[in-house]
């Protein structure tokens, strides 16, 4: 008797993997909005339409970077997007390399700093896990490339 057609098999291991992508991408996805990028962005509209003074953008220019708010604002606007692409599993490969990139800079600038620097390690992993495996079928990238029927 073949077990794994039963009705009560337990799940494949392709079906747990790309679950657990699922969840690893709206948990990165969900945190990097809520907790980061959202708030940097109320932050930057108050800048911009009522003229507060916008906290990331003077810490970039303390950094050194040329044309803070530019930069200030590039980067939040990048977090946002990628953000929702790795949700819906779009571009999930490119989004998670972007956030890759943005996050390896944020700990050449924030690593010593302990509260920072553990969060960057760990968020810098799952986008690497990301990178690497890919958003999995339960996303729109294997929806618009067929994969999702391949793996049944």
């Amino acid at each position: 008797m073949d077990y794994s057609r039963t009705p009560h098999a337990p799940p494949s291991g392709l079906f747990i993997r790309d679950a657990g992508l699922l969840i690893l991408r709206w948990c990165a996805g969900l945190g990097l909005i809520f907790f980061h990028a959202w708030d940097e962005g109320v932050l930057g509209w108050k800048h911009v339409w009522q003229k507060e003074p916008w906290p990331y953008a003077v810490e970039i220019a303390e950094r050194g970077f040329p044309l803070p708010e530019v930069v200030a604002a590039a980067s939040v606007a990048a977090a946002m997007l990628a953000s929702l692409l790795l949700l819906s599993g779009l571009l999930c490969r490119v989004s998670a390399l972007v956030l890759l990139a943005c996050t390896l800079c944020a700990i050449f600038l924030y690593g010593r700093v302990p509260e920072l620097g553990e969060k960057l390690l760990l968020y810098a992993a799952i986008y690497l896990v990301l990178v690497l495996c890919g958003p999995g079928r339960f996303s729109l990238d294997a929806l618009f490339t067929g994969r999702r029927a391949a793996r049944r």
